[in-house]
């Protein structure tokens, strides 16, 4: 069978079927260099007059030309009616796109035809035939004298795909050429369209368990969205929720359910009472699925303050609250036709079992995650050790979207330490991972061996059409100071200059310990230097040039859900960041990942934050550890963004890398987080000072420790 004609959809959907299997061995029999995709049982649309589905059973859209088919296993008595009103529907939808239309007509032919092995009379100027041959005669006499050209067949598939409004389009009014908001304007009138592998996963068969993985950028969110939609659309009477962990994802979800149900179904908007959002916990301002299955089963669910009291406020909080609510029912009821689950890897096993417990037989289960979010391990365990079972359904998505290619390389080195003076950090703990993610070498991955990794135009697109220099740059600074003066002349430069609006912007600080009062002294040096830049009396008012009249908002201030706002930059943290993306990331305190006690955690945490870019990153820090990563940066430079290995680690090298670069365990972490603030509130209160302190806790003079600090530093 041809690899040039891809199938989507699904065979084993009936009878029916069988037409579009033997259709499809004889067309790549007669064609097998033609270049195509096959829709089968798609696009399906509601005819709000008629209050019906209309379903095109097969569609091929190929460069030598698009056919529409219905296929009537039994006889009617006005077939013409039928294939006109298909018709019509898929016209109104590739008329929809100015792109695809001139002076009220399609700039391109398409054919509408009837397939029966019934006797019917054959109705004229409506297409019929009885049999492949048939079928394929009809095609033979009727394709394209000349292929169509990519332009034009992207175009097409775009059309029939409904793409239109896979990206958010902001109104931007005139911008100035060369500008970064005259960047993403054209970013934005590129042609939408999804990939082979994207609709796969959209129009998979969900009875059983599906699965879809890709690396961060590679449009999971976007994909579980629209196949949200697909299913209310073909069955607007199944109880369908999509299921979350990050609250802020919330909003970003319901936009996108929101905006492909109404382009689909002109203008419609879907039944919130059919399809729910709802977050994993929930509470009972805000329902969310463990929540709601404890009301259904007669229990009560824990809120934050009981769950903590039980069970401490560690990463498997939640996954024990899910564990013992497993083995406290003990038979448990169907409440939903079809779960579907974003970023599944901030869940355990425990969550995804108590989700496939609560639908029928048919276990209509589909979970998305990023394939690589911790660099030191794959994302999720297997389908067996989650379900005991293997999986119905598997879409990797290797090509990313979001990210340039040059950012994405930048955060896998980085996050592994790749180019670190002393070593590898972390990395996959199995290198198939790296071809599921879109990365080629020109050899084997082999133990022990020298192996180059990198990415190539079809798996990281150049959709923004900028220098690859200006993309990503690691910024040092002598002090926290000069760091953040820096961040705010860039922030007015984007917002001022660059034409950027204030949610193309995000702000993402590394220092967990002390997030809350970076947020604060970044606010009180704007203040500050807003003060000092009062306008003399004797200025026009319209020449005064206030250096920074823009707000900027701590992430989750308002409420959980609370992020992006249209007329404030987010400040955020890597954790409430997770899930988000934009177009401008600006980095602080980056150094915190350099000599941290938790540096493989951290440097996971600098990977998320760098592939939440859609464009540009720019990771400011301050001293010496900042010097330690532009230093590393400079030696991704060095090696054209490539992931080069002179010796790929072996399972017993990688075994000491882990043992060698542990994270201080959690409560330590907090403890001495506890330790930090009790030393600020007494240095604060002047009783002591910091070297006091010091030699308190070390157990040292004031020579020891200048001795001890000149040993790690490398002193005189």
């Amino acid at each position: 069978m041809s690899e040039n004609l891809k199938i989507l959809g699904s065979l084993e959907l009936g009878p029916k079927y069988d037409v579009a299997e033997h259709f499809v061995q004889a067309f790549t029999s007669e064609y097998p260099d033609v270049i195509g995709e096959l829709y089968l049982g798609y696009p399906i649309y509601i005819d709000e007059i008629a209050n019906r589905r209309v379903c095109v059973d097969m569609a091929l859209i190929s460069k030598m030309g698009v056919y529409i088919l219905n296929i009537l296993p039994e006889p009617v008595t006005d077939y013409g009616t039928i294939q006109d009103d298909i018709y019509a529907k898929v016209e109104s939808k590739f008329k929809k796109q100015n792109f695809l239309f001139k002076k009220r007509k399609l700039i391109f032919e398409f054919f509408a035809v009837t397939y029966t092995t019934t006797s019917m009379e054959e109705e004229e100027e409506y297409p019929l035939v009885h049999n492949i041959e048939e079928l394929m005669g009809f095609i033979k006499n009727t394709k394209e004298k000349q292929e169509f050209s990519d332009d034009l067949y992207g175009k097409i598939l775009s059309g029939l795909q409904e793409a239109y409004g896979i990206n958010t389009h902001r109104e931007r009014g005139d911008v100035k050429e060369g500008t970064k908001a005259y960047a993403i304007s054209q970013m934005a009138a590129q042609i939408e369209k999804y990939d082979s592998r994207q609709m796969e996963a959209i129009l998979s068969d969900t009875t059983g368990i599906q699965r879809i993985r890709g690396m961060a950028g590679s449009g999971k969110t976007i994909i579980l969205a629209r196949k949200a939609v697909e299913l209310h659309t073909a069955h607007p009477d199944w109880d369908i929720v999509v299921t979350y962990s990050t609250r802020s994802l919330k909003d970003q979800l319901v936009a996108l359910i929101s905006r492909f149900y109404a382009s689909k179904n002109d203008g419609s908007k879907y039944n919130e009472e059919k399809l729910k959002v709802m977050q994993s916990w929930g509470s009972s301002l805000s329902r969310g699925v463990y929540y709601e299955v404890c009301l259904q089963h007669g229990i009560s669910p824990m809120n934050v303050r009981e769950a903590k009291n039980k069970y401490g406020n560690g990463p498997t909080l939640f996954s024990k609250m899910c564990g013992e609510l497993i083995n406290t029912v003990k038979e448990f009821h169907k409440m939903y036709d079809c779960i579907l689950i974003d970023e599944a890897q901030d869940f355990d096993k425990n969550y995804l079992r108590l989700c496939l417990k609560i639908l029928d037989n048919n276990q209509r289960l589909v979970y998305a995650y990023d394939e690589l979010q911790k660099l030191n391990e794959e994302a999720m365990p297997n389908p067996e050790q989650i379900f005991g079972r293997n999986i119905d359904h598997d879409t990797p998505l290797t090509v990313c979207y979001r990210n340039q290619g040059n950012a994405i390389v930048t955060a896998h080195a980085i996050g592994m330490g790749l180019y670190r003076q002393e070593g590898l950090l972390q990395l996959p703990s199995s290198s198939s991972v790296w071809e599921a993610i879109g990365y080629v070498s020109d050899t084997p991955i082999m133990e022990g061996k020298e192996v180059t990794l990198y990415r190539t135009k079809e798996t990281s697109p150049e959709l923004l059409k900028v220098d690859p220099d200006d993309i990503i740059q690691f910024l040092s600074y002598d002090s926290a100071e000069d760091m953040f003066k820096e961040l705010l002349g860039r922030l007015k430069m984007d917002l001022e200059v660059e034409q950027l609006l204030p949610r193309d912007i995000m702000i993402i600080d590394m220092d967990t310990f002390e997030y809350g009062n970076n947020r604060l002294r970044l606010s009180n040096i704007k203040s500050r230097l807003n003060d000092e830049a009062v306008p003399d009396s004797s200025w026009d008012d319209e020449d005064v040039n206030y250096p920074y009249k823009f707000s900027i908002h701590t992430a989750g201030a308002a409420n959980p859900e609370d992020f992006f706002r249209e007329d404030s930059v987010v400040y955020s943290s890597v954790r409430r960041a997770k899930g988000n993306e934009t177009f401008m990331i600006y980095i602080v305190n980056a150094q915190k990942c350099v000599n941290s006690l938790r540096r493989r955690s951290d440097r996971n945490g600098l990977f998320t934050a760098i592939t939440r870019s859609k464009g540009w990153i720019r990771v400011l820090g301050y001293g010496e550890d900042m010097e330690i990563l532009h230093q590393e940066f400079e030696e991704i430079k060095r090696q054209n963004f490539k992931l080069h290995f002179e010796e790929y680690p072996d399972k017993q090298k990688q075994k000491e890398i882990f043992l060698n670069n542990q994270d201080v365990a959690d409560k330590d972490v907090k403890t001495l987080g506890n330790t930090k603030a009790l030393i600020d509130k007494l240095t604060e209160e002047g009783s002591v000072s910091r070297l006091q302190l010091m030699q308190e806790l070390f157990g040292m003079s004031k020579e020891e420790l200048l001795t001890e600090i000149k040993k790690q530093t490398g002193g005189e």
